[in-house]
C-alpha cells in the first residue's frame, strides 16, 4: 500500500464489504492516476480514474452498496470541471491581452519609411531588445517565484501598453535601443511567469498533462485574434501611422483588471511546503540559483536547452528580419496586414495541433524533422528568393508549435519552486543566441544581401543542430519525475 505522503486516499469504498473485493484506492495530486495497493490472490479489485474512485461497481452483487457513492462522485467531477473550464477561459483572456496583432505587420516597416533605419540599424534594436530580455530574464523570473504570478504578468501588460505608446513617439535609434530593452523587462515578465502560473494552477486540479494541449489552444485563440488586428492594421494606418500602436496600447491594458482578480498565492522552498506550517519561508535569491544550478546539471535538460536554443535562433532571426524580406521580393506595404493575419491564422491552426504532434511523435522525433524542413527551405530561398514567403509561413508554424511541446518537456522535468525561474532561465539563452543573430545578419545584411545571409544562417544552424544531435543526447530518455513534485494548496501564483 502506498505510504507516500503524495497520495490521496480516495477510498475505502465500502467498509461493509472490506476486505472481501474492495480495496483502498489512491490518486496522485498531479498525475491524478490511482494506484491500486496490494490485494488479496485472486480476488477481483478494479480502480479507475480518479473521479471514477469510489463509484464503479466491483462485482455486481455490491452494485446498490454504491449508488449514493455514485452521485457524490459525479458531484466531485463537475465541480473539478468547472474549475479547470475557469482556469482555461482565464488563460485564454490573459493571452488574447498580450497580443500584437496591430504592432507586427507595420513596425519594423514603420522604423524604415517613417525614421528612415537601415538594416544595420534594424538589427542593432531589435538585438538590443533580446540582450536586455537576457539581463531582464533571471530576475522577472525570480519575482514571478517570489510574488504572485498575476502580479508579475500586471506589471507586463503595463509595460507593453507603455511602449506601444512610446513607439509613436522615440526618433533616434538610440530612443529605440532604450524603448525596446524597456519592453524586453515586460516581455521577460510573463516568458517563464505565464507558463509556470498556468501549469501550476492545472496541476493543483491533476489536469497538469493538459498543459500543452490548453497553452496550444490558448495559443490559438490568441493567434486568431492577432489575424483580426493584423488584417486591420494596413487600413489603421491610413488614419496615420501612430493608430495602430495606439489601438495595441489599448489591447494591453485591457488585461489589467483581467489579473487584479486572478488566483495568486505564494510558492515556498520545501523545507517550508508543509501547508500547515504558519512560519513558511519565501523563495530565496539562493533557492533561485541552486534550481537553476540543479536542473542544467541534469543531461536531459542541459543538451535539450542547446538544441532548443539552436532552432530558437534560427527562428528569431528569420522572423526579424519578415518586413524588409517581403519587401525586397516586391510585395506592397500595403498588403502586409492581410499577410500577417494569414500568417496568425496558419500559426493557429499549428498551434491547435501541439498535443496531437507530441502524442503521435513524441519530442524527440518532433524536434530532429525540423532540421530537414530548415535545411531545404534555405537551399530553396537562395535559389528562389520568392521562396521566402513560405519559409516565412513555415518558420511561424514551427515555432507555434514547438514552443508547448518544449515547455512541457522541461516542466515534467523539473519542480514547482523555482519553476518560472529555470523556464525564464532556457528563455534567456534563446533570447543571447537570438541576439547575436540579429546583430551578425543584420550586419552583413546591408553588403551581401538579406536573402543570401538568411540562407547561409539557415544552413549553419541546422549543420550545428545535427552535430549537436550526432554527439549528445539532446532527448533524455528518463521518465519526467513529476511524482516528486511538491504541490501546493494553492499554486496560482
Amino acid at each position: 500500500m502506498p505510504t507516500d505522503a503524495g497520495w490521496d486516499r480516495c477510498g475505502p469504498l465500502s467498509t461493509a464489504v472490506e476486505p472481501v473485493s474492495i480495496r483502498p484506492c489512491y490518486r496522485h495530486p498531479v498525475l491524478g492516476d490511482p494506484e491500486v495497493p496490494d490485494t488479496d490472490a485472486g480476488t477481483s479489485v478494479t480502480c479507475v480514474t480518479a473521479i471514477e474512485c469510489g463509484r464503479r461497481r466491483y462485482n455486481n452483487q455490491f452494485s446498490d452498496t454504491f449508488t449514493g457513492l455514485a452521485a457524490g462522485s459525479l458531484d466531485t467531477m463537475s465541480e473539478t470541471t468547472n474549475e479547470t473550464n475557469a482556469t482555461v477561459w482565464r488563460f485564454y483572456a490573459y493571452r488574447i491581452t498580450v497580443s500584437n496583432g496591430f504592432y507586427l505587420p507595420v513596425s519594423v516597416v514603420y522604423l524604415q519609411q517613417v525614421r528612415g533605419f537601415g538594416l544595420d540599424e534594424i538589427g542593432l534594436v531589435l538585438g538590443a531588445f533580446s540582450v536586455a530580455m537576457v539581463l531582464a530574464e533571471i530576475p522577472t523570473g525570480y519575482v514571478g517565484d517570489r510574488l504572485s504570478r498575476p502580479n508579475s504578468l500586471l506589471l507586463g501588460n503595463v509595460i507593453i501598453a507603455t511602449f506601444m505608446v512610446g513607439y509613436t513617439v522615440v526618433e533616434t535609434p538610440l530612443g529605440y535601443v532604450a524603448l525596446h530593452a524597456f519592453w524586453a523587462i515586460g516581455w521577460a515578465f510573463r516568458s517563464g511567469t505565464a507558463d509556470a502560473w498556468l501549469y501550476e494552477l492545472l496541476a493543483r486540479e491533476g489536469e497538469a498533462d493538459e498543459f500543452t494541449r490548453v497553452r496550444g489552444r490558448a495559443t490559438t485563440v490568441k493567434l486568431g485574434f492577432e489575424a483580426v488586428m493584423a488584417a486591420s492594421a494596413g487600413f489603421l494606418v491610413g488614419y496615420g501611422w501612430e493608430v495602430p500602436f495606439l489601438a495595441n496600447a489599448l489591447v494591453a491594458v485591457v488585461g489589467i483588471p483581467l489579473l487584479i482578480t486572478a488566483p495568486r498565492s505564494r510558492p515556498t522552498s520545501p523545507a517550508a511546503a508543509d501547508r500547515d506550517a504558519p512560519d513558511a519561508e519565501p523563495f530565496t535569491v539562493h533557492e533561485a540559483i541552486r534550481s537553476l544550478r540543479v536542473s542544467f546539471a541534469r543531461t536531459d535538460i542541459r543538451w535539450f536547452v542547446a538544441y532548443v536554443t539552436l532552432i530558437s535562433m534560427l527562428y528569431q532571426v528569420i522572423r526579424v528580419f519578415e518586413q524588409p524580406g517581403l519587401e525586397s521580393v516586391g510585395l506592397p506595404v500595403a498588403g502586409f496586414g492581410l499577410l500577417y493575419a494569414a500568417f496568425k491564422l496558419v500559426s493557429g491552426g499549428a498551434a491547435a495541433t501541439a498535443g496531437w504532434v507530441r502524442d503521435r511523435l513524441g519530442v524527440r522525433l518532433t524536434y530532429t524533422l525540423v532540421l530537414p524542413v530548415y535545411g531545404v527551405a534555405s537551399i530553396a530561398i537562395a535559389l528562389v528568393p520568392f521562396a521566402l514567403v513560405p519559409l516565412f509561413f513555415t518558420n511561424r508554424g514551427i515555432r507555434t508549435i514547438l514552443n508547448p511541446i518544449r515547455n512541457q518537456y522541461l516542466n515534467d522535468r523539473i519542480d514547482d519552486v523555482g519553476r518560472a525561474t529555470v523556464l525564464s532561465g532556457v528563455s534567456m539563452s534563446s533570447m543571447l543566441a537570438g541576439a547575436g543573430g540579429k546583430f551578425v545578419v543584420g550586419a552583413l545584411a546591408d553588403v551581401m544581401g538579406l536573402v543570401t545571409v538568411l540562407s547561409a544562417t539557415g544552413l549553419i544552424i541546422v549543420v550545428a543542430a545535427a552535430g549537436l544531435v550526432f554527439v549528445t543526447t539532446p532527448f533524455g530518455d528518463r521518465e519526467p519525475n513529476r511524482a516528486g513534485t511538491a504541490v501546493d494548496v494553492d499554486p496560482g501564483d
